[in-house]
């Protein structure tokens, strides 16, 4: 068992938090999300790093990362801006990976490389008005007609989906069939017709749209299907486990920037005749703010680990999920502490972590949800 980083990943880090600090700087952050702009020239620099060809191989312009590499990418996306996190990951880590996995030579051809050089992003169409954690009520329907689909449906929480190029959408196939082989992947282009697309209000991370989306005889080519006609719950579940994983490195990377922040505050803020972080108060709350980050990530790289060796890691992904997203809140709410009146303010950028961590609790299935697969997982293979 061997617990250090290798050169490699640690150079990766300290390019990615270079690059970030002097590319996306809280007050530029603050500011595409108050205008509700998408930073196009921020991603397209990233992209330059090789961050958005992270999920699939060398023939396509990406570089088929290994997991760990992966993780660090997230942490560090996740700390300088959940804007840019909307828009990368469901693009690079998850329908990327996705085409790659399952899709066609010439989807593979057409799509990927554009992916890895920044030119294309996709929207993940999965949540519907009605289904969210629960797929058997999808309700978004494909039906054949000649050599197209006619899609009609709706789906929300479509992230990016205003300035993607495609959305990835799971729609019903075969209506009288179970969810788990009803379901399909269809590729929806940009400007497609009958496609109506609706930002949402929303929390944080405002400068990536979180869009609903209106499909009425939306007619796509059979050529879009991605995988097998009535197998899109495998590509979901063939998917999920990373995701899952991923989540938990948000988590990870939202608690060690409050971690930093709050740091940075307790050195340099004198009350009393002394730093605050002399006070044993504030100094427990770093200390919790410091195990809640490195058991973190600990967990999130043991997952990582596992589904690198293609290991079963369902139980150990939840758990990543689960412990990620509820430390990364936690250690946003003690820099609020941490900072008291200041943390309110945009300029310091702690009022964004504790806005940006809660989606993480629910996103890409609730933390709910995984405490119940975590006990089944349990149940069937012990700890």
């Amino acid at each position: 068992m061997d617990f250090t980083i290798s050169a490699e990943h640690q150079q990766l880090r300290t390019t990615l938090r270079e690059f970030f600090e002097a590319e996306a700087p809280i007050d530029e952050v603050a500011r595409f999300d108050r205008d509700e702009e998408f930073n196009s020239e921020l991603y397209r620099k990233a992209a330059g790093l090789g961050l958005c060809g992270m999920g699939f191989g060398e023939e396509y312009g990406g570089s088929d990362a290994d997991q760990i590499s992966i993780c660090i990418a997230v942490e560090e996306v996740a700390r300088a801006s959940a804007a840019l996190a909307y828009a990368w990951l469901p693009t690079a880590t998850f329908c990327a990976k996705g085409i790659a996995r399952f899709g066609t030579d010439e989807q593979k051809k057409e799509i990927l490389p554009k992916v890895a050089d920044g030119t294309v992003r996709i929207a993940m169409g999965l949540s519907e008005p009605e289904a969210g954690s629960d797929l058997t009520h999808l309700s978004t329907r494909a039906v054949r007609d000649g050599d197209d689909f006619v899609i009609n449906g709706q789906k929300v929480f479509t992230t990016g989906a205003d300035t993607a190029d495609y959305i990835f959408a799971f729609v019903r196939t075969d209506p009288d069939a179970s969810a788990s082989k009803g379901l399909s992947v269809l590729l929806i282009p940009k400007g497609t017709e009958g496609v109506t697309v609706q930002p949402l209000r929303k929390l944080a991370g405002q400068a990536t749209h979180t869009c609903e989306v209106f499909l009425h005889d939306v007619r796509v080519p059979k050529e879009n299907l991605v995988g097998e006609l009535g197998r899109g719950s495998s590509i979901i579940f063939g998917l999920m486990d990373a995701e899952r994983i991923y989540v938990g490195a948000e988590g990870t990377g939202l608690g060690q920037g409050a971690l930093d922040m709050a740091l940075k505050y307790a050195r340099e803020r004198v009350q009393f005749g002394k730093p605050i972080i002399e006070h044993q108060a504030v100094a427990h709350m770093l200390a919790d703010m410091a195990m809640d980050v490195q058991t973190s990530r600990l967990i999130t790289w043991q997952a990582a680990w596992k589904l690198e060796q293609g290991l079963d890691c369902t139980m150990e992904a939840s758990m990543a999920k689960v412990h990620g997203s509820e430390a990364g809140t936690r250690c946003a709410g003690r820099g609020m502490q941490i900072l008291g009146g200041y943390s309110y303010m945009v300029e310091y950028g702690m009022e964004r972590y504790w806005r940006e961590t809660k989606l993480y609790e629910i996103a890409g299935g609730t933390n709910q949800i995984m405490r119940n697969m975590i006990a089944k997982q349990l149940g069937r293979r012990g700890l």
